[in-house]
């Protein structure tokens, strides 16, 4: 498999090298790259001794803090980043197509392999409200854009856009989930939206959810296992066509099925497996066509620009990342209490009853946080 990723230690040659760090330093997120820390055994008698260092008499459970173990070193803005500008070049490939039904298929395809670009064993930092996080792809001189920004933290709302230098091509959207642990599992509840704009067509695609549902399996004993779980539906107002994708759980795999219709009658049918090839057909057809392939994926460099916000995804966990590498789970706990806490503070100030953010505002109509346009640029 082609494959972009980096192998990143916790050895002081390690690229980040945060304990070096200056106000001028350029950070970089180490989402979808490779780590010690992705297959890494938990400990459960440290877990237990932390969770229980944080009691004390009277102690509201809701200030109780998740073990760093179960963290990955990077937000949830910094995962939607990874996934969608790894695979927004296939929806340039659907603006190029005549046929709705294909553009249609295309625009699912950046859905699904997207997916699959961002394996989530552990649990992304949740961000603090008002974190943001902007980066870029760059590709024949034209820079793909992506913003995120944390628009709420109760319930925890990330929302996120990003764009193609003219070509009309937009994504925007929103993602919350609640995450359950049952002894060695972990299922996430997810709700949101995504919405694809082709100009071109003046179409508009709609995801009913953000992300499938997610089932995490062996979180601590066994070899970790992640299976989406339930569907997405995908609408498209001004062509009539719509797709219902199914996942399903066929053992080691990620196995998937879905059908696009025009009004109520089946015109693609596509299905196969996340890990490996998923096909398309014709509806009546025999013939099937690779629609997408794991070993065909290529994954663009990612850009980071400065990050002068206020509230940083990179420089508010910067502490917290350093130590989730270093293996050193007591400080980790104790960094993570610190930005924790100054949340807290801001949560109570009212900050979180905002409707209104720096880059995304809430449309009381449809119950949705939307891009404000022309609010961002990327710094130089």
């Amino acid at each position: 498999m082609t494959d972009a990723k980096t192998t990143v230690d916790n050895t002081e040659e390690s690229s980040q090298k945060p304990e070096n760090s200056t106000s001028d330093e350029v950070l970089e997120s180490l989402c979808g790259k490779n780590g010690e820390w992705e297959t890494r055994k938990i400990s459960i008698m440290g877990v237990v001794k932390r969770f229980i260092s944080q009691l004390s008499y009277g102690q509201e459970l809701t200030r109780i803090s998740m073990p760093s173990e179960f963290l990955n070193p990077y937000s949830i803005l910094e995962v939607c980043a990874v996934r969608y500008l790894a695979r927004f070049d296939s929806l340039l490939t659907a603006n190029a197509q005549s046929s709705p039904a294909y553009r249609m298929l295309h625009v699912i395809h950046f859905f699904l392999s997207a997916l699959y670009r961002v394996k989530l064993y552990k649990k992304p930092y949740n961000p603090v409200v008002g974190e943001s996080h902007y980066c870029f792809t760059e590709a024949s001189g034209k820079k793909t854009r992506y913003l995120g920004e944390q628009v709420t933290h109760h319930p925890p709302v990330s929302a996120f856009y990003l764009d193609r230098e003219d070509e009309g091509v937009s994504v925007q959207g929103n993602i919350s989930f609640g995450v359950k642990f049952h002894v060695n599992s972990a299922t996430v509840a997810t709700n949101g939206f995504i919405r694809v704009n082709l100009n071109k067509h003046d179409e508009e695609y709609v995801f009913d959810k953000s992300t499938p549902d997610l089932l995490m399996k062996n979180v601590v004993f066994g070899t970790r296992q992640m299976k989406w779980q339930k569907g997405i539906d995908v609408t498209c107002a001004k062509s009539g066509y719509k797709a219902t994708i199914t996942f399903q759980d066929s053992g080691s795999s990620d196995t998937l099925k879905g059908v696009i219709c025009k009004g109520d009658e089946p015109v693609l049918r596509f299905e196969g497996s996340l890990d490996d090839e998923i096909y398309y057909f014709e509806e009546g057809a025999d013939e099937e066509t690779l629609f997408i392939s794991q070993d065909d994926l290529i994954d663009p460099k990612i850009v980071y620009p400065p990050q002068l916000d206020e509230f940083p995804s990179l420089k508010v966990w910067k502490e917290v990342t350093k130590c989730i590498v270093a293996n050193d789970m007591t400080e980790c706990d104790r960094a993570k209490h610190v930005v924790e806490e100054a949340q807290r503070v801001r949560v109570r100030a009212g900050e979180d009853e905002k409707k209104e953010r720096k880059y995304f505002k809430f449309d009381e109509g449809s119950g949705r946080w939307r891009y404000k346009e022309n609010s961002f640029t990327l710094p130089s």
